[in-house]
């Protein structure tokens, strides 16, 4: 899924009025094929080579920081997209990606 203006627009304003930054150390956006319930995401990602999953597991769920919105130009897999945030984060291989240990979802955008 693409994120659009409109979807981060969206995205912003949630962040915003929820107040999620005086919450939580670290805020991202998480994309993925399965729907999402607000709580505690139970899985975490895993490490893909050259386009394919492995099934090597990460210390907690990627997601795109939310401060570098405007500077991804990629397409992620699949079609709920939620605000996911936690407290202790690893830096990902990919350009403003973050992997939240023990994330929460916050917010579910769609």
């Amino acid at each position: 899924m693409k994120l659009t203006k409109d979807i981060i627009k969206t995205i912003r304003e949630t962040i915003e009025a929820n107040d999620y930054e005086l919450d939580y150390t670290y805020i991202g956006i998480r994309i993925q094929e399965q729907p999402f319930e607000l709580g505690a995401l139970d899985h975490n990602s895993v490490v893909w080579d050259d386009g394919e999953e492995t099934d090597e597991e990460l210390n907690g769920a990627c997601a795109i920081n939310h401060t570098m919105l405007d500077a991804i130009n990629c397409e992620y897999v699949g079609d709920h997209i939620a605000i996911i945030a936690g407290d202790s984060v690893e830096y990902g291989e990919d350009a403003g990606e973050i992997i939240i240990a023990d994330a929460e979802v916050i917010s579910v955008i769609c």
